[in-house]
């Protein structure tokens, strides 16, 4: 999310920013005060912005009724709706189709409403922040889908399918005293949770799960329906097609979703495995061509906002030249 471009009123509709405001925690704190030392000259906006997303959450507190959400939803369709919010004497214009609807969806998810369609979905090099109706951020990966269950809050658990790689950061809810199940289906298994944070990714004919904090459990989808109950720091990978199940833990898991973050973190990465990553990500065809370079390993943090970032960090460490022509990218030795 490149948010140098952000105004404002970008930021009071940016889920993820909303969620610091709001919710914080130990990782959006350090994301947002980092992001901060880093960009001192849009302090301001984000002091702006910050009392925005306050006002908006402090309607005493109540949630719109039905008749509001639907006068809403009409002057969207209309496209004639606009919202004014005054702060220290400045005026601020909001239209309500990038403002309103997506402040109220952050605070509460109050268009969830019967037979509307719950889903996300991601291009090829974008990443998105859900806040879902009850808390819950969801970071999706680049070529990534998320499809929430109909009727969400009236079921006695919370259930979501998932197509590429999110990182789900899930919040407790209870209902009549008992905890409720956060359940994320992807075609090989699923992932059962309370409160908790983790990686899934469905590329490449498997699923696999990193588990942040917390406790998951998982069900194999085949025919045993094996259980696995995974400890912060525990990888599994599982793949129904071929019948394989590797698991395994790792001392630090951060770099296995430092995507979500705008960023890869590489430890011994082979510039084979980079290349499958940028197809994935970016929706391009990559092709190397010497098979020698193929085995080359990377050890570092490398930053992916864009693809032209990517590769011009990826030749300042490797003896490569690299080019990019519409949708295909070729990898060469670098001549000596």
């Amino acid at each position: 999310m490149n948010y140098l471009s952000f105004e404002p009123e970008d930021f009071a509709t940016d889920a993820f920013f909303c969620s610091w405001v709001l919710h914080p925690t130990p990782e959006t704190e350090r994301f947002w005060l980092d992001w901060l030392r880093n960009n001192p000259s849009k302090a301001r906006d984000i002091e702006l912005a910050r009392q925005m997303v306050l006002l908006a959450s402090s309607d005493e507190g109540m949630s719109p009724g039905s008749e509001t959400v639907d006068r809403i939803w009409q002057g969207i369709e209309e496209g004639k709706n606009t919202k004014v919010v005054i702060f220290r004497t400045r005026v601020i214009w909001l239209k309500v189709a990038a403002a309103v609807v997506l402040l109220l969806v952050a605070f509460g998810g109050y268009f969830y409403r019967t037979g509307q369609k719950h889903s996300y979905r991601t291009a090829f090099g974008e990443s998105r922040r859900v806040l879902l109706p009850d808390g819950t951020l969801v970071t999706l990966n680049a070529n990534s889908s998320l499809r929430v269950a109909d009727r969400w809050g009236r079921r006695t658990e919370r259930e979501v399918w998932l197509e590429g790689e999110a990182f789900f950061s899930v919040s407790k809810l209870k209902k009549e005293g008992q905890a409720v199940k956060f359940t994320v289906h992807t075609h090989d298994l699923n992932v059962e949770v309370r409160g908790t944070e983790f990686n899934v990714n469905t590329r490449q004919d498997q699923t696999q799960v990193v588990l942040s904090e917390g406790l998951v459990h998982l069900q194999l989808n085949d025919r045993s329906k094996k259980e696995i109950q995974m400890k912060p720091g525990d990888l599994v990978d599982f793949s129904r097609k071929k019948q394989q199940l590797h698991i395994r833990h790792l001392p630090d898991a951060s770099p296995m979703y430092s995507w979500k973050n705008n960023r890869w973190t590489l430890n011994d990465a082979s510039l084979a495995e980079i290349a499958v990553l940028i197809r994935e990500t970016y929706g391009v065809t990559v092709r190397i061509e010497n098979d020698s370079l193929k085995n080359q390993t990377v050890n570092g943090v490398v930053p992916t906002d864009n693809m032209g970032d990517l590769l011009n960090a990826l030749e300042s460490i490797l003896p490569i030249t690299i080019t990019h022509e519409e949708q295909r990218v070729t990898i060469r030795g670098r001549p000596d």
